[in-house]
């Protein structure tokens, strides 16, 4: 045993010693619900059940469960979600039914994120410890939100105090995590995975709220198989600060949230042949801050009204410095690419209204506004995109057992002209007691991002290129799901969903290398894009057990056309296979919680795109398995712990890319860092 793990594992020990050998434990709760509350995509918050949408929840109680230190680490492991990692960038891309990058939407409370590249690097700048659960609705959005949203979207629901009328309440948290990566590891600092949390929450009696917390994540990197001073997988040091001040009447609720961001990514080079003893530091700092305003106001009895705004400003500078390692003299680098500069910001206001007509008819108009301005070292000027859309949704229920809601999009883009509507329908019929049955029909329109269209971004590693003569996406989408529940008593629930689903895209957006430099990247359309397939999930809750099994099959489909740059020689469906099973048992007596979370990814061929040869090649990703066991002890009332072992089969790195270009090293793509060892401990204190 190496003496990085001794010392973790007697950390590890002494944690769960000190806070359980005197402190009580706390008895769990027998049963866990399977209806929680949703809200996206909703004229009001309703039961996961009452959903026309098929709505996955993931709440706290599986953030805490699975001891989450960001989103990707709680989504790799959830049905139908892949997920995709470029190291060096150290940013995520998102994977739903087969799409990825910009088809799908990331929201926090509704409101869309601003991201630089493709990847949805704004997932691992997301503080978990403010989350209160996560929301993901798989298929077209876009009627409700916009163009982006043609795969599904993932809706980040923050934490809100606590509200009483009777009296003031207030809580008040902290925690630490400790985790190895791999074989590496040093307490507190350096090696290894580092957080720290604090966080409060105040509430009067008079409607008057806040709340706020700082979370530092620290982490040292990841070796692997680089020697001297470089790493397969960059340090990483992050603030995350973020607070909300509210006021909440009986007819009326505003709230203002800031949350902002300072990233440092390190990346450490050893010197080159030419120049072995100067050796360089590449690091790439961001700053995101992001404002957000929103409210709602019971104008009448049968009459809503919702409105959100937002202003987000996000910089991302690279910096390299050299030093001589015989004088230890410092410089910048005066290299290409060495320095540079990127920036987007985004401005957003939406305004909805919800109009009860009877008890049969409800209908939610809305007018929205988006517009984003990018600039940097490698944008010319400073282009912007603007979109201005008005939509009208309803709720009909001709019958107590049905539910249809019909909705229509109209959008002015500034660069692209746009459909005259976009059209959705959707239902959910209750075929009895135990059954539900939805269906729906989406279309999809989605103009080229600005970072597709202008953004240059060149370093060691990549080299990548706008196109400012892509063409719009256009999609078709059709979808089924049929539920069915049993209900034994008050300790037993089983809930089994089927799902299939059909997309149709038209002049697809992709990436492509040039095939004399693979470091070379840009975007072209392609003539059309499908993806089908389906998933089985099945939830039960029995006792104090609980356990989710699912399997799904997704196909993928490429056809080049007449015009296009490439030729794909095979168009039939390209399936991938996935299974996943998390399992969860609470030991009332002892406070104890026991969790395992595994999934096997199946493997997938995928076309890769090459300026300069004609006929598009085809690559493997090659199937893994991965697993995570945790186990959290209740401590008194306070405090809780939790320990475990991410990454169970020691993976590391598989064939192929991880999602395109970008996270593909020599056809090997990084999926994870090795066995981990993890200790953690949580303070919790509360009036209410």
């Amino acid at each position: 045993m190496s003496a990085p793990h001794r010392r973790f594992k007697i950390f590890l020990f002494f944690v769960l010693f000190l806070l359980c050998e005197q402190l009580p434990a706390v008895a769990q709760k027998d049963t866990v619900s399977l209806e929680p509350v949703v809200v996206t995509g909703q004229f009001s918050p309703r039961s996961l059940r009452n959903s026309v949408f098929n709505v996955r929840v993931l709440d706290r109680t599986q953030i805490e469960g699975k001891a989450a230190q960001d989103i990707e680490s709680l989504l790799n492991t959830e049905l139908g979600v892949r997920l995709s990692t470029d190291m060096t960038l150290g940013e995520t891309d998102v994977e739903l039914m087969g799409m990825s990058g910009s088809d799908v939407k990331v929201l926090i409370d509704g409101v869309p994120v601003v991201d630089r590249g493709e990847n949805k690097q704004s997932l691992s700048q997301i503080d978990i410890n403010s989350v209160e659960r996560i929301e993901i609705v798989q298929g077209p959005m876009s009627v409700v939100y916009g163009t982006d949203a043609l795969a599904g979207v993932i809706n980040i629901i923050t934490k809100k105090p606590k509200t009483s009328s009777d009296k003031d309440t207030w809580a008040v948290g902290a925690g630490l995590h400790e985790e190895t990566v791999g074989k590496e590891y040093q307490p507190l600092y350096g090696a290894g995975l580092h957080t720290a949390n604090v966080r409060f929450d105040w509430a009067s009696k008079w409607g008057l709220y806040l709340s706020g917390g700082l979370t530092r994540n620290s982490s040292g990197g990841w070796r692997g198989d680089k020697t001297g001073r470089e790493r397969m997988w960059s340090p990483k040091d992050q603030y995350l600060w973020g607070g909300t001040v509210g006021f909440v009447h009986n007819k009326f609720n505003i709230r203002y949230r800031l949350d902002y961001l300072d990233e440092t990514i390190y990346n450490p080079l050893n010197g080159t042949d030419l120049n072995p003893g100067q050796i360089s530091d590449r690091d790439y700092l961001t700053a995101r801050w992001t404002h957000q305003l929103q409210g709602e106001w019971n104008a009448a009895k049968h009459l809503n009204v919702n409105f959100a705004a937002s202003y987000q400003n996000y910089r991302r500078r690279t910096r390299t410095i050299v030093t001589d390692s015989g004088t230890g003299e410092r410089w910048l680098s005066t290299d290409e690419s060495a320095q540079d500069v990127s920036a987007m910001r985004s401005a957003f206001a939406r305004v909805t209204a919800t109009w009860s007509i009877d008890p049969k008819l409800t209908i939610q108009p809305g007018v929205d506004y988006k517009q984003d301005i990018a600039s940097g070292d490698r944008i010319h000027g400073e282009p912007q995109i603007t979109d201005v859309a008005g939509y009208i949704s309803a709720e009909w229920r001709p019958v107590a057992w049905a539910n249809i809601r019909p909705g229509l999009r109209s959008i002015f883009n500034s660069d692209y002209h746009a459909p005259a509507a976009i059209p959705a329908l959707l239902a959910k019929f209750s075929l009895g007691n135990d059954l539900d049955l939805r269906l729906s029909f989406a279309r999809g329109f989605r103009s080229p991002a600005l970072r597709e269209l202008y953004f240059s971004f060149h370093n060691s590693n990549h080299n990548i290129d706008g196109n400012p003569d892509l063409k719009a996406e256009y999609s078709t989408n059709y979808s089924a799901a049929l539920t069915w529940r049993i209900l034994h008593g008050s300790s037993v629930r089983l809930a089994s969903t089927l799902t299939g689903f059909w997309n149709d895209f038209h002049d697809r957006i992709t990436l492509a290398t040039d095939v004399n430099d693979p470091t070379h990247i840009t975007y072209y359309n392609i003539d059309r894009f499908k993806t089908t397939g389906g998933t089985l999930e099945n939830a039960l809750v029995w006792k104090r057990l609980t356990a989710n099994l699912g399997v799904s099959l997704v196909g993928r489909y490429s056809r080049t056309g007449a015009d296009d740059i490439f030729a794909v020689s095979d168009t039939r469906f390209r399936f991938s296979p996935e299974a996943t099973a998390n399992v969860g048992y609470a030991i009332a007596k002892t406070g104890t919680t026991l969790n395992l979370f595994y999934k096997f990814t199946g493997s997938r061929y995928e076309y890769v795109f090459a300026i300069g040869d004609t006929q598009a090649g085809m690559q493997k990703m090659q199937s893994y398995n991965w697993a995570d066991i945790t186990i959290s002890q209740k401590c008194g009332k306070w405090f809780s712990v939790n320990a475990g072992v991410k990454n169970l089969f020691n993976v590391t790195t598989v064939e192929g890319p991880s999602g395109g270009p970008m996270g593909a090293i020599a056809g090997v793509a990084l999926v994870g860092c090795g066995r981990s060892f993890f200790a953690g401990v949580a303070f919790n204190i509360a009036n209410n």
